[in-house]
């Protein structure tokens, strides 16, 4: 019987196209923590909250809110002491993590990674570059991805990061054709990262060289959010390191700084890059703990600035023109909106700004009260995600006001 050629080329093709994500193989680097921890004290715990829901007019709980927005974590701390937590003890939610949902327990937090590695960014442009002000960390900022990355720039034809400066990589404009969602994930540029990249296939950098960019020279691309822009930070950050890796440079750097309590981890590519939009593990304390170097502009609990904090006036305070995402676009979420800028999302008229992660993380920042509240949910990717992230913000608004 004759072979189908037809049949067998198109098979090879796929397989070229979906190659098998290894799972069990994808790599991850501990990030040890100090050793000696910050303390986190407890204060006076709040009790139950209600806030308003679903314009009814009896309120819901916390302990609803929980149930319904099948929450695993949720943590405030206001004046560097705890004022509520919660856990999910019955353990039906976040059954991917290991072990029981608790203190001790490393959460995956999705996309409230790519803060992380614009925290990190700040630090390393900090260090390389003695960069204290304004004036000199946008200078750097201005800079284009291939400046630093020189196999963009050398590749032919070059890659859509070509002469992108950093500043727009950073508020997602880069210009680069992403599709970060597609037919139910199978045809999603988010999916073909998570395969040959996440699956050990490529490094992040050859897996960016292919792709090409839309917006004509010169022209402000419009807000398109990118997985692929978060991990191509990642990849400047370490190449302004002169090649140390990311993971030790967070460890020996932030982690220390923070006062951490437990070891954290961060998957890697073949390279041993940090992948810098997502698969950062650490606990809910660790994650206020970083959360209050943010809140305090890049000062630790010593009272150390260990990051200027000029970094964080340019990525985390104030609005601009830019910073507003499209009504059309697919990113805006109608029921509560938010602005972007840096990684963080920022809420337009206020002065609070959040990590999102896609299953519901959150280490959202209010610096107007003091106040850091983590958040850890199970969603399953975006399921209903619109929806529980305005109710998300309510419950968080009402624990800020409950703990004043």
């Amino acid at each position: 019987m004759r072979p189908n050629l037809r049949l067998i080329a198109i098979i090879l093709t796929v397989a070229a196209i979906f190659p098998p994500y290894q799972r069990a193989s994808a790599r991850n680097k501990e990030i040890l923590p100090p050793s000696t921890t910050a303390p986190l004290a407890r204060g006076e715990l709040i009790g139950e909250v209600r806030y308003r829901c679903d314009q009814n007019a009896k309120p819901c709980s916390i302990t609803e809110f929980m149930e319904k927005a099948r929450v695993c974590a949720l943590l405030v701390v206001k004046s560097e002491k705890i004022r509520f937590y919660r856990f999910d003890t019955s353990n039906k939610f976040c059954e991917s993590d290991p072990g029981p949902n608790g203190w001790g327990k490393r959460f995956g937090t999705a996309s409230v990674t790519k803060s992380i590695t614009s925290t990190l960014l700040g630090d390393a442009i900090a260090t390389k570059f003695r960069a204290r002000t304004r004036a000199e960390f946008q200078a750097i900022l201005n800079k284009p991805v291939d400046h630093f990355v020189k196999d963009l720039a050398e590749q032919p034809p070059r890659s859509a990061y070509h002469k992108v400066p950093l500043d727009r990589l950073i508020r997602m404009r880069s210009g680069v054709i992403w599709r970060e969602n597609g037919w139910h994930g199978w045809f999603s540029d988010n999916e073909q990262f998570r395969r040959r990249v996440r699956g050990e296939w490529e490094t992040v950098t050859d897996f960016a060289s292919k792709y090409r960019g839309a917006a004509p020279g010169g022209e402000t691309p419009e807000f398109n959010y990118s997985a692929l822009d978060a991990a191509m930070a990642a990849v400047v950050a370490e190449e302004m390191l002169a090649r140390e890796r990311l993971t030790e440079f967070l460890e020996r750097g932030i982690w220390h700084a923070i006062g951490a309590e437990a070891p954290a981890s961060w998957g890697v590519d073949i390279a041993e890059t940090a992948i810098g939009p997502c698969c950062f593990r650490a606990t809910v304390r660790d994650l206020a703990r970083f959360g209050l170097l943010v809140l305090n502009k890049g000062r630790n609990a010593e009272g150390r600035q260990v990051i200027p904090t000029a970094w964080f006036d340019i990525a985390t305070a104030g609005h601009s023109p830019i910073d507003a995402i499209p009504g059309d676009n697919p990113s805006v979420n109608g029921g509560c909106p938010l602005d972007y800028r840096h990684f963080w999302w920022l809420f337009p008229g206020r002065s609070d700004f959040t990590a999102i992660g896609r299953s519901g993380q959150f280490v959202h920042i209010y610096p107007d009260t003091d106040t850091v509240i983590v958040q850890i949910s199970d969603w399953g990717a975006w399921k209903n995600g619109d929806y529980l992230q305005c109710e998300t913000f309510k419950v968080h608004d009402a624990l800020v006001k409950a703990a004043r």
